[in-house]
């Protein structure tokens, strides 16, 4: 049979401006303003790079907006022109600009300030006598020793810029030499030093504007990486990991260090970005390990970092013995009853769960459990998430009474502590409702799986990848009572969801293409079904890897649809495939590998190869009697 992914609630421990303009993707707002900073109405500006569309006049705001060619982003420089001979750029004086921001912020438009041709008045305004100067230096470029730039071609290049304002060089002249005469910014008192051909004075001013806008600009730098990182951390606290990755990107690209390295890391590792997650998080171990030690505890959180990924990416010798190094840090600072070697023993723990490696976990939650109790009392948050992983594991084994008991525990604490609405009360209705419906009492599982989704909804979110995570659990328990009109809609918007939240690509927007194709093909709608299945294991060999357990699944899914569709030649390699994956990356005795042979001998059944279906049949019943479960209670 087809297998319905659940994610499972393990919980494992790891790390009033008014607004001028709303800014579009690709659309440039231009804030149109004379040199009285009132706004300039009716004037056309436009970008004269290819493929630029000015959308209107400027409007009694002096509001206006250009569509930008598809390759110009920010922070990308344009030349902007006005359709107006009227009126002529101040500033920028040279008509260039960078493309700000697309978001929807107040500042996020470009402020331009045009000046009316032969506006005399405008002669008063220091910032019009700046732009004066600064052109009228920029049409005089450098020269060789050997040449001089003549009187005559200062006198010309006076008159060029006086003329493209409507103004006579004499008046511009006097504009300029008045202003230098009261300037008191640097910058300004050093480009009319440069005009009036007084260089000493130039470079002096010009140095001291250079020093006091490079200091602003590593101070703004250190505030942007900030506010980067706490934007960031606060959109993945959101589960919009995708958004959280851009802004840790940029923190990381003004300041690379362990922190930006960490935070980035880990972020990409809940977005699915796994290949670009783990050169980010070995670095970040690298430089923890130079900079602190290799026995420090910042070093054993990022070689916890890194051991997750790897678990994720199904490199689990790799995972385990990083959990083990992490251990043994934490263990040897801070003393083996510590509460903070607690993380570490569930995560090692949760890393034998995910290989069916059972009886090497167990010791390990419990031990968690009593350090946890101990140490931090009975009622402690941290205490329910222990209770909720060993009652996962008792799950998994099938001791339901005993898995129940803790997470009923586990409920009252959260529900006590953190609150009836918190997300880590939703998380623990969720397990307990599916440990109701593994039992088959669907009546006592439909409520506690609807209260999870009300408090996560409310708490996290109507788009938070946990709240799909419960709509998808909620959907398996309409499916297992056959009620697949219910679980479609279910399923559709926990897609929505994650592809919105995680992307099209993530491993958990997979797990719900999966489950959607099963519903499909559990209704006989095998052929939406099978592009479902084709697409979840194309994520899946991207995200997880060609030889990872999850990709197994869904070429056993895959396997089961054609054979239900009697194509047993495309089926056949699937199942092989599937086999050797699990055999390699679980172990031959684990149960996936029992779920595909049980699965691909029932095809050679129906393809009279009796003699074949029975040596897997014999090899499957092995398996789960090796297995040995306790009888559901």
């Amino acid at each position: 049979m087809s297998r319905i992914v659940r994610k499972v609630f393990c919980l494992l421990v790891m790390i009033a401006a008014a607004v001028l303009a709303k800014a579009e993707t690709g659309i440039l707002t231009v804030k149109m303003l004379d040199l009285r900073n009132t706004p300039v109405r009716g004037i056309r500006v436009n970008v004269e790079e290819p493929g630029c569309v000015a959308l209107g006049p400027a409007d009694d705001r002096g509001l206006a907006r250009i569509r930008l060619a598809p390759g110009i982003k920010p922070p990308a420089w344009i030349t902007l022109e006005l359709s107006s001979a009227q009126y002529a750029f101040v500033q920028p004086w040279d008509r260039r600009a960078q493309v700000p921001p697309f978001e929807n912020e107040s500042v996020n438009y470009l402020r331009v300030f045009v000046v009316n041709k032969g506006d005399r008045a405008a002669l008063e305004s220091g910032r019009f006598a700046v732009a004066l100067a600064q052109k009228f230096n920029a049409q005089l470029a450098p020269k060789l020793s050997t040449e001089k730039t003549s009187e005559e071609r200062r006198k010309q290049a006076l008159a060029d810029v006086a003329s493209s304002y409507g103004l006579n060089p004499e008046e511009t002249d006097r504009a300029i030499r008045e202003y230098g005469k009261k300037a008191v910014d640097p910058f300004e008192k050093g480009v009319i030093a440069f005009y009036e051909k007084n260089y000493a004075e130039a470079t002096a001013e010009l140095s001291k504007s250079y020093d006091t806008r490079k200091a602003a600009i590593q101070k703004a730098q250190v505030e942007m990486v900030e506010v980067c990182l706490a934007l960031g951390l606060s959109l993945y606290e959101q589960g919009r990991y995708r958004m959280a990755a851009e802004k840790l990107r940029e923190a990381n690209a003004l300041r690379e260090d362990d922190r930006t390295l960490t935070s980035l890391g880990v972020c990409l590792l809940s977005a699915g970005f796994y290949a670009e997650a783990e050169p980010l998080l070995r670095r970040a171990l690298s430089i923890a390990e130079k900079t602190l030690g290799p026995e420090n505890l910042l070093t054993a959180t990022n070689l916890n970092n890194l051991a997750g990924l790897c678990e994720w990416q199904g490199k689990y010798a790799e995972a385990e013995a990083l959990h083990k190094r992490a251990l043994a840090i934490r263990e040897k600072a801070l003393g083996p009853e510590h509460p903070g070697i607690v993380s570490s023993l569930e995560n090692l723990a949760g890393l034998y769960v995910s290989q069916g490696k059972y009886g090497e976990a167990e010791p390990l939650y419990g031990r968690a459990l009593q350090i946890a109790e101990k140490g931090l009392g009975p009622e402690h948050p941290t205490t329910a998430t222990c209770l909720n992983n060993l009652a996962g594991l008792y799950e998994w084994q099938g001791k339901y009474a005993e898995a129940e008991r803790l997470y009923k525990r586990a409920l009252l604490i959260s529900e006590k502590v953190q609150g009836m609405e918190h997300p880590e009360t939703a998380a623990t209705l969720g397990n307990l409702a599916r440990l109701c419906e593994k039992q088959g009492k669907y009546a006592e599982a439909e409520p506690l799986f609807k209260r999870a989704l009300a408090v996560s909804e409310n708490a996290l979110g109507l788009e938070h990848p946990g709240t799909a995570t419960i709509l998808n659990n909620l959907a398996a328990l309409y499916k297992a009572q056959a009620k697949h009109a219910e679980a479609e809609p279910l399923l559709e918007r926990a897609l929505a969801i994650n592809e919105k939240a995680l992307g099209p690509e993530h491993p958990e927007t997979a797990n719900v293409l999966s489950n959607l194709a099963v519903i499909y093909s559990s209704q006989g709608k095998e052929a939406q079904a099978e592009p479902l299945y084709r697409r979840a294991l194309a994520i899946r060999e991207k995200t997880l890897g060609p030889e990872h357990p999850g990709t197994a699944t869904s070429l056993n899914n895959l396997a089961v649809l054609y054979r239900s569709q009697g194509k047993y030649a495309e089926a056949e390699p699937l199942f092989t495939r599937a086999l050797a994956i699990f055999e390699k990356s679980l172990g031959s005795d684990h149960l996936d590998v029992a779920t595909v042979l049980a699965n691909y001998a029932k095809m050679l059944r129906l393809m009279n190869r009796e003699d074949e279906a029975a040596r897997l049949e014999t090899r499957a019943k092995q398996i789960h009697d090796k297995a040995k479960p306790v009888p559901k209670n």
